[in-house]
């Protein structure tokens, strides 16, 4: 094998992805390295000058072909960070996505002003929302749902990775059909995308499963069965806490007319993308 140090394999590396139109070519080809040689990526500026072994370039150049073909970082290293919590992540689940960070964030002040005591994470995925939750409000109990058993199966073991499994249950449920408590919060990240909008996504987004993708009605079918059901599952003065498919905003927000209030908070880049519901008292 050609004796390049670890500056030298990252430049070729990094013009080898900017030729494959890779937009962040230096921090995969940096992010990928890293796993190849277990280290903190800031470990790498202190070791440029270090050669690699025959076997950690040979599995560095099957993940730059693989990183190449467009599919994503986080399922090349099998891991990625959410809330500062690291994820396993697998073609099983999606790829957390720094916007639902905002979701998380709503939803950790709210169950700070409202002591509230337990949660429901419909379409939990890879867990990253109810692990998170579960990580940083240590009185907090959650119930994790998802349809897909192998998503369930990744979100246990990311509960363990993050130890709060002992604070969290899941339930394999098609939306809330499993489902027989009250809560004070229900969270979703439920599948949003229309057919017309799968058909326009990047290539990387066709390595991740089209169940927690697309969602029928023009994306609402998801968003529907909760506005239509949710309130047998609140309890008094409880919150809904939803990811918006930006485009249908207002489409989603009025599903909702019947309950006591709606908020729409936007995210980094100014879009429409949590949606905060809340019911009235009984009386």
């Amino acid at each position: 094998m050609p004796t390049f140090n670890i500056f030298e394999i990252l430049k070729i590396a990094e013009k080898f992805l900017t030729s494959h139109n890779i937009t962040e070519a230096k921090l995969d080809a940096e992010v990928m390295l890293c796993d190849v040689l277990n280290i903190e990526r800031k470990v790498l500026p202190t070791i440029r000058e270090k050669n690699l072994t025959a076997k950690q370039y040979s599995l560095y150049q099957k993940y730059l072909e693989r990183r190449a073909n467009r599919e994503p970082v986080s399922y090349i290293i099998g891991n990625t960070e959410f809330m500062g919590l690291k994820f396993k992540v697998s073609s099983d689940v999606l790829i957390p996505r720094q916007e639902t960070e905002i979701l998380v964030e709503t939803v950790n002040n709210f169950i700070k002003k409202n002591n509230c005591k337990n949660i429901l994470d419909l379409c939990t995925g890879s867990g990253c929302i109810a692990v998170s939750v579960a990580k940083y409000n240590k009185d907090i109990s959650v119930t994790a749902s998802d349809i897909s058993e192998k998503a369930l199966n990744i979100a246990k073991e990311n509960a363990e990775l993050n130890k709060v499994s002992d604070r969290i249950n899941f339930v394999q449920s098609n939306i809330f059909e499993s489902i027989n408590e009250k809560f004070d919060i229900i969270v979703s990240n439920p599948p949003y995308v229309t057919e017309k909008e799968y058909k326009t996504l990047e290539k990387e987004l066709y390595f991740e499963p089209k169940l927690a993708l697309t969602a029928e009605d023009n994306g609402l079918y998801f968003y529907k069965q909760i506005a239509e059901n949710a309130k047998k599952y609140l309890n008094n003065n409880g919150a809904i806490f939803l990811e918006l498919n930006a485009n249908l905003s207002k489409e989603i927000e009025s599903l909702f007319k019947n309950f006591s209030s709606t908020k729409i908070i936007k995210d980094y880049s100014g879009l429409p993308r949590i949606l905060q519901i809340s019911t009235q008292k009984e009386k």
